[in-house]
């Protein structure tokens, strides 16, 4: 579900920084290597190096990470399953973890990581918020992510890395505001807010929309704003968000695609990581975005850029996808043990609040660090009417106050990356396609066509 623009200059010096190692010594043995594979731009920038040093504390012996990029889950999925490529860990969205549990292209993480005989190590893998487990422990509200189970067993192959939302992130301007139903609305806010999803087939936005060059997102949101949106003249008043995005029913995907085949006349573009850049620029007003690369977009990027724009982040009433990414082993891995490790290092506090700062996304780990890291970058120094209760993240009997009050300011950026229990009820989980995956894959073909 991935996530930030991602220069070529960063790139170059993290290939070079990474394949050094390897080039100075090409007769490496293959149990002193890492090899992971994650999307872009998606980890802190000194976790890497940091995991290493762990790794020689733990087994006395030094490994080299070899670091590769997949922009896309099926480009992830294809290496492993059609070349059978040797990566030691992978990092999917939840519905593909379900995909290759079932096509049993993973290996279970080990139980007790003591066992694997270099002494006590501590585990940091139950550190996992509430929210995102699976089975019994969802604690009555939470979704149950059971895409990762096994004979009542759960959790059993992967291990939660980050989680967000897919929303609209929009230009909150007069210029945006001005080409919407002018008058009508007081903002360009409530012109969204009202509207829903159907401002991303606003022909007063023509040419100035962008969706995602993905399948799995873009038809996600063709069946929320088909099926359940208000202004749709498809609308299925028995339609809930968890059915709508995993429609795969013949009648229902011909009612979607023609729905996006119309939209796609309105688009600037389908875009990957470059629709937060085009919209600061002023190129577009609206585009799906992630609620990590929101966040980025609103702060870091604009600075990166030297470039101001007033934006807003919003997910739509009528529902959405809440998704995670988590870490895996896949079936050909021939590092196991420096897996384990590296899935348990990921899970330890200091290290969850370095990726998350870098990268905008919501960790899935809940402890100390991470309560104190929201606490010091987020909460108001004075009670205000802006605040979110997060006992749905951190859980019910948490040790941890769940109320954190922000500043107006801030409210829509802490909202992005910290979604209440209001919008999280809202958004339901995306499910494998199973069967019906050529059948989806005809479609976005037709769309794109």
């Amino acid at each position: 579900m991935k996530k930030k623009l991602f220069s070529a200059a960063i790139l170059l010096a993290i290939v070079i920084s990474l394949a050094l190692p390897l080039l100075l010594c090409g007769c490496q043995p293959r149990n002193e290597i890492l090899k992971v594979y994650n999307w872009s731009e998606y980890i802190g920038e000194d976790v890497i190096e940091k995991f290493e040093e762990y790794y020689q504390e733990i087994t006395g012996r030094s490994i080299t990470v070899k670091y590769d990029l997949f922009d896309e889950n099926e480009m992830m999925y294809s290496q492993i399953k059609t070349t059978k490529a040797d990566y030691d860990v992978i990092c999917p969205s939840d519905y593909m973890v379900e995909k290759m549990v079932k096509e049993k292209l993973l290996l279970k993480l080990e139980k007790n990581l003591s066992d694997m005989g270099y002494g006590e190590i501590e585990d940091y893998r139950d550190n996992i918020s509430p929210l995102l487990l699976s089975g019994d422990a969802k604690d009555g509200y939470y979704f149950d992510y059971d895409y990762d189970e096994e004979s009542g067993e759960y959790n059993v192959y992967s291990r939660t890395y980050t989680m967000g939302t897919l929303g609209i992130l929009y230009a909150n301007d007069s210029t945006a505001y001005q080409k919407s139903n002018y008058g009508k609305y007081s903002s360009m806010q409530e012109y969204v807010e009202a509207n829903g999803w159907a401002v991303m087939w606003d022909k007063a936005y023509d040419q100035k929309i962008m969706m995602k060059n993905s399948v799995r997102d873009t038809y996600a949101i063709g069946a929320i704003y088909t099926l359940l949106n208000e202004r749709s003249d498809m609308l299925l008043p028995t339609m809930t968000p968890e059915l709508a995005l995993n429609a795969t029913d013949p009648t229902n995907v011909a009612k979607i695609e023609k729905k996006l085949i119309a939209q796609k006349a309105l688009l600037s573009g389908y875009e990957n990581d470059e629709g937060k850049e085009v919209i600061i620029q002023g190129g577009i007003d609206l585009t799906l975005q992630w609620a990590g690369d929101a966040v980025y977009a609103m702060g870091y990027l604009q600075e990166e850029l030297s470039k101001e724009r007033d934006m807003s982040y919003f997910v739509p009433y009528e529902g959405s996808n809440l998704f995670s990414d988590a870490w895996c082993i896949p079936k050909y891995a021939r590092n196991t043990d420096a897996a384990n490790l590296w899935i348990n290092f990921m899970c330890r506090g200091d290290i969850a609040v370095e990726n998350m700062d870098y990268i905008g996304y919501t960790s899935g780990v809940i402890c100390q660090e991470v309560y104190d890291y929201i606490v010091e970058n987020w909460a108001s120094e004075e009670e205000t009417e802006f605040f979110v209760d997060m006992s749905h993240f951190f859980g019910k009997d948490s040790e941890f106050d769940p109320v954190i009050y922000v500043s107006e300011e801030d409210f829509n950026a802490f909202e992005a990356q910290f979604p209440s229990l209001e919008i999280i009820k809202r958004c339901a989980v995306m499910k494998d396609y199973g069967e019906q995956t050529r059948a989806m894959n005809r479609m976005w073909r037709n769309v794109k066509a």
